[in-house]
């Protein structure tokens, strides 16, 4: 035994006295046999303030934060084959992260939202932080090559990757690779915003070596077909013709499918580097949410077409995308079993179907009343129109009569996709490679919410996936990217079927003109590097609003100004040792037309109740709360050690 363990302690030894180590910038490194070990990371703590970056109002006192947090990387890599094979063959890589807001334990991790019942009534939901600093996942991949695996000499490489990777479309815009970002704070910037890629398969590999490549992709989004009690669940029991089959049943897989190819048209010292990216997605999403969960399917597909020019001293890129496919919104019964304080005392009703007095008629299992108000029509012909008479509900003496409320059934219809987007920039050395001025403009359509009325319709706004785009040579800090969480609504519904009686929102790449210009000063002649990056974007609305009036809570017939405004930003950095980084990003938003025209819109019934509030007869007008047209402020002052 003593010599069996002698033997083994000498082994590892051996092992550990054989392996070359070297810590050089970028980690550690060792090789053994066909193997090459490497271990680097990222620590990085920072400093957040921001103001007004919620409403543009200096009337809400509380939108203004300042907070401090860590993001941790610990990153390993293992390479194998370079002995026998002579070459790389396959790799292993792995990160996992931790990050944190200090002295917010909360903002740590959290469980998903879930659903609670009482009795028979559903829609209680909590979820719960995980309130210790823990390590996720961020990425986790194997890559190897075919050739080798398959021992057919295919001319030219081919490989495929298995695990969670980053992979992204063009620019990222069509098609991103944010699966899941953290709970970041409205309109800070981050370049590390990504907390977890996308579970998936890459075939890569070139048709034409060194000069034709391909990449075929494909990932799954989201599985609910991944246990008995996922296919089992009841969530469809509102659909029409569904209330005796409500399980969600098998095959609702949320998945991407993506390809690209890319010709390197040609790459010289001459004439510099040029490629061109034509690409295509379809991503197939069974159980999409408009009011309720699983009231929707979408089959989105996306075709686009980017590229890169590279010279010593100009370069440019381009990306466009159009939108193909619809989104198919299924009839529904939006009545449910709900809670409601009557008298002091919690009953269960049904929240769409009234009596002769206008109140919710109460919910009572296997009754005569249930049994008419469960097997009425499915229509919405049959809104707002008497279903039938009993001579009791519950503890409700009749006769009572039963009334679907003027909403209760949306039947199905059909949106098609038509959206689209473009972006180009460019850029220019003005003084040898320290200095270059770069410029940009691009434009992704918009429209209304396509829900508010049940007929098949068009959907014109462009439509993205996983996306953060921030700008590539000009860069934005506060409107587009992972920060780019700006209140934009859209109109105010006016039809009962809207799903709700507030404008919706949107914030991505979707419903937007601009423009910008940056200056680069990266000095080369500097001990310790350095850099100074201003920018400037200006933003309009590609899709006009009307105009809201705070006095009358209504929208009136003319059209809001569409510029929405001017977005001032400064990314700096200052190596103070050779892999530790002090950085500063700072950015002025200086709203536009647009938000004087909106002023006051509540977005939430919270700032409805607000505007109510209000005392008409000698209100300041520059007091209005909610939605506002005041200066946003924002800084992120921090330091990145690589090691």
């Amino acid at each position: 035994m003593r010599n069996k363990i002698t033997t083994k302690i000498g082994y590892v030894v051996g092992i550990v006295l054989s392996y070359s180590c070297m810590q050089a910038a970028g980690g550690l490194t060792a090789t053994r046999n066909d193997f090459v070990y490497k271990f680097f990371g990222m620590f990085k703590p920072e400093m957040f303030y921001g103001k007004n970056i919620s409403l543009l109002n200096n009337n809400n006192k509380n939108d203004k934060i300042w907070f401090s947090r860590h993001t941790l990387d610990l990153k390993f890599d293992v390479e194998y084959g370079g002995q026998t094979y002579e070459d790389k063959v396959a790799e292993f890589f792995f990160t996992v992260r931790d990050r944190a807001i200090w002295g917010n334990p909360q903002s740590i991790a959290a469980t998903t939202e879930a659903e609670t019942k009482l009795l028979d009534a559903v829609g209680r939901k909590h979820k719960h932080a995980i309130p210790r600093h823990i390590f996720w996942m961020r990425e986790a991949w194997l890559w190897f090559d075919l050739s080798t695996i398959l021992g057919i000499d295919f001319g030219n490489h081919h490989s495929f990757t298995i695990g969670a990777f980053s992979f992204e479309l063009g620019r990222g815009i069509a098609l991103g690779d944010a699966f899941a970002v953290g709970p970041e704070v409205l309109g800070f910037y981050t370049e590390a915003a990504v907390d977890q890629y996308a579970f998936g398969g890459k075939f890569s590999g070139s048709i034409l070596s060194d000069i034709l490549f391909y990449d075929l992709y494909a990932a799954i989004i989201n599985n609910k077909a991944s246990s008995l009690s996922e296919t089992g669940a009841k969530i469809l029991g509102q659909e029409f013709g569904r209330i005796d089959n409500p399980a969600r049943g098998f095959g609702k897989i949320n998945f991407v499918i993506a390809g690209r190819l890319i010709w390197e048209i040609f790459n010289s010292e001459r004439f510099g580097k040029m490629n061109i990216e034509p690409y295509a997605l379809f991503n197939h999403d069974p159980e999409q949410r408009v009011e309720f969960l699983g009231d929707a399917s979408s089959k989105l597909g996306t075709i686009g077409f980017a590229g890169e020019y590279y010279g010593d001293k100009v370069e440019f890129g381009f990306d466009y995308a159009l939108n193909l496919g619809q989104q198919r919104v299924k009839g529904w019964d939006r009545n449910q079993v709900v809670e409601e304080n009557r008298d002091g005392q919690v009953i269960l009703v049904n929240n769409h179907v009234i009596d002769q007095n206008g109140k919710k008629v109460p919910f009572v299992s296997d009754s005569n009343a249930q049994n008419i108000i469960n097997d009425a029509a499915q229509d919405e012909a049959f809104n707002n129109k008497v279903i039938g008479t009993v001579d009791k509900v519950g503890f409700v003496d009749g006769p009572v009569t039963l009334i679907n409320t003027e909403n209760r059934y949306r039947n199905p219809f059909t949106n098609k996709y038509e959206g689209w987007m473009f972006v180009a920039d460019a850029a220019y050395w003005i003084y040898k490679h320290d200095i270059q001025i770069a410029v940009t403009a691009g434009i992704t359509t918009g429209d209304d919410n396509p829900n508010e009325e049940t007929k098949d319709g068009v959907f014109s706004g462009f439509i993205s996936l996983q996306e953060i785009y921030s700008g590539k040579r000009v860069r934005s800090a506060f409107v587009l990217g992972g920060a780019g969480k700006l209140s934009r609504p859209l109109s105010v519904p006016r039809r009962i079927q809207s799903p709700s009686r507030f404008a919706p929102t949107v914030s991505q790449f979707t419903n937007l003109v601009f423009t910008g210009m940056a200056l680069y000063w990266e000095p080369k002649d500097w001990s310790k590097e350095f850099s100074f990056n201003p920018n400037v974007y200006v933003y309009w609305l590609e899709k006009p609003i009307n105009k809201f009036d705070f006095k009358t809570k209504q929208e009136i017939d003319q059209r809001a100004s569409t510029y929405l405004g001017t977005e001032v930003n400064i990314f700096m950095h200052y190596y103070v040792l050779k892999n530790m980084k002090l950085f500063f990003v700072g950015s002025v938003f200086v709203p536009g037309k647009h938000f004087d025209d909106v002023r006051g819109k509540p977005l939430t019934s919270e700032q409805d109740k607000v505007l109510d509030r209000l005392d008409r007869t000698g209100f300041a007008a520059d007091r209005v709360p909610n939605l506002g047209d005041d200066t946003a402020y924002t800084f992120n002052l921090g330091l990145e050690f690589k090691f």
